[in-house]
């Protein structure tokens, strides 16, 4: 009779050790390792210590990890890990929410520099300058794998190279998986096959219900391709076996006031411009590589919507995160919108395309300002410009000679307001109504950035996300944990949301080679 094989022994515990940018890029990572041990280097602190005081989202995160610790560790009494009792008395443990603990370690190795530990002999021998924070971090990762020999101790960082690093030394690496995706990419519309009786009936009637299995596999508001033979046409997925003609038809374009009418090159830019033109979805979020049209279409429908007679929004907002690609220029001078200039010209380039048909205006042919005003259709907006040009200021003769420069074809939509250059970093506090906010290069966003701006819409708005995930520019990102991806894929399927994404370049046959091929 053969042996019963004896009972596997149980899996070891995870021991997670943060590294920084983890905490930086998710303050709320603290709940969300379930009912695991974390352990935070009081190297860790230092680093966040240091990036309190910086502007914008990073010294928000930096400060709301400080205030969630400190909640932590002033309510009862500090207690030492049992798994680490005898290793060290400055080790401090709370209890956490989701059932897991967290701990705080100064390494008792780097405090008693004569303590014996292969580990750290390896590590001093690798790297030996440890007065740098990384390689200290490290160091409290082999501390705790000595301390801790019934944890399996996991190093979590989303820098590479120190990720590298603890890979080189025999450590566990992860990088933080909770707020990565599955790959969006693919290879284009769905397609749903239907009889010549139903294609039939989609076009006479705009669309077309079908049997609820047939389109089981559909999210809300996705658009496909429906087929009979040799005919195509798109639609859109509106759940319950409903399928919907887009509101543009086939060569059909809009006309932006005071401005061109833009006729859509492909069905993709035809599904762009049906979600954008649904008052109904609030979240537009749109992947495409470079030159497929999506900032030009996505501002020409927001004005469209802005200045047309409807007057769906009362503005638009542009903006974009403020990542630099190779060197640094430092501060720029001037105004918010002088110092946004040079992140934002794509947008002044599109401007300049959509209002291409208008006279270029010089000072002496200016015309008067109630002139100006009588050209405004909407009468909220009217009465805007009045004020605002009542409180300006007169102009002197030196100001006429300092601004003797042609204007732009499309200097009226900021000086009535309607186009907004905002800053990323302002935004925060802010309720946005009546705004369609256009967001582009969106994959430079952190998740928790583009929360942030998502939760800014007050009702009446929209917010539009543009972006490629294959050219994530920020240091700690990738094209399945940056905030485009992650919104995509989180919000999809929803009733007020929608996904698409362009593959077809129109800019130029170049562009469209350096996309694909460089």
């Amino acid at each position: 009779m053969p042996k019963v094989a004896k009972k596997t022994a149980r899996a070891k515990e995870k021991l997670f050790v943060l590294d920084t940018n983890v905490l930086l890029h998710d303050p709320q990572c603290l709940y969300k390792f379930e009912e695991n041990t974390l352990a935070i280097p009081v190297e860790v602190l230092e680093e966040l210590d240091r990036k309190k005081a910086a502007p914008g989202e990073l010294g928000y995160a930096a400060r709301s990890v400080h205030r969630d610790l400190r909640a932590l560790f002033d309510t009862g009494k500090e207690q030492v890990p049992l798994a680490l009792k005898g290793k060290g008395s400055a080790v401090l443990g709370r209890e956490l929410s989701t059932g897991g603990s967290l701990i705080v370690v100064i390494n008792e190795y780097l405090v008693n520099g004569d303590a014996k530990s292969a580990g750290m002999e390896r590590l001093r021998a690798t790297l030996s300058d440890l007065d740098k924070m990384d390689n200290r971090i490290l160091a409290s990762v082999v501390f705790l794998q000595d301390a801790c020999p019934k944890h399996r101790v996991v190093l979590v960082t989303k820098d590479a190279n120190m990720a590298l690093k603890g890979i080189a030394l025999g450590m566990e690496v992860q990088d933080y998986m909770n707020d990565k995706v599955n790959d969006l990419k693919s290879e284009g519309c769905k397609t749903i096959e239907l009889s010549e009786e139903d294609y039939t009936r989609f076009i006479e009637e705009h669309g077309v219900d079908l049997e609820p299995g047939l389109t089981s596999h559909l999210f809300i508001n996705e658009y496909v391709y429906v087929v009979s033979g040799d005919f195509r046409e798109p639609a859109r997925y509106r759940g319950d076996g409903q399928l919907e003609g887009l509101i543009l038809s086939e060569n059909m374009g809009i006309k932006i006031p005071k401005g061109i009418r833009i006729n859509p090159l492909n069905d993709e830019q035809r599904m762009l411009m049906d979600a954008l033109l649904d008052e109904d979805i609030k979240l537009v979020t749109c992947c495409g590589k470079a030159g497929t049209g999506k900032t030009l279409v996505s501002m020409a429908m927001a004005l469209y919507q802005t200045l047309g007679e409807d007057n769906l929004y009362e503005r638009v907002f542009i903006t974009r995160p403020l990542v630099h690609i190779g060197k640094d220029t430092g501060a720029l001078p001037g105004t918010l919108e002088e110092k946004m200039s040079p992140y934002i010209a794509p947008f002044y380039d599109n401007l300049e395309v959509l209002f291409s048909n208008r006279k270029v205006v010089k000072p002496d042919e200016a015309e008067s300002a109630q002139a100006q005003i009588d050209k405004i259709t909407s009468n909220r907006k009217r009465k805007k410009a009045i004020a605002r040009l009542a409180k300006q200021p007169v102009q002197n003769e030196s100001d006429e000679e300092e601004n003797s420069g042609p204007r732009k074809p499309y200097q009226f939509l900021f000086d009535f307001g309607m186009v907004e250059v905002e800053a990323m970093t302002f935004i925060r506090g802010r309720s946005l109504a009546n705004t369609l906010f256009i967001i582009d290069e969106a994959q430079n966003l952190t998740p928790h950035e583009a929360k942030t701006v998502v939760s800014r819409m007050a009702e009446g708005s929209k917010v539009i996300l543009l972006g490629d995930p294959a050219q994530v520019d920020s240091m700690f990102l990738d094209s399945n944990s940056n905030g485009l991806v992650h919104t995509a894929q989180r919000l999809r399927g929803t009733e007020i949301t929608a996904h698409l994404e362009l593959v077809t370049g129109v800019r130029s046959e170049l562009a469209d080679l350096a996309a694909d091929l460089l």
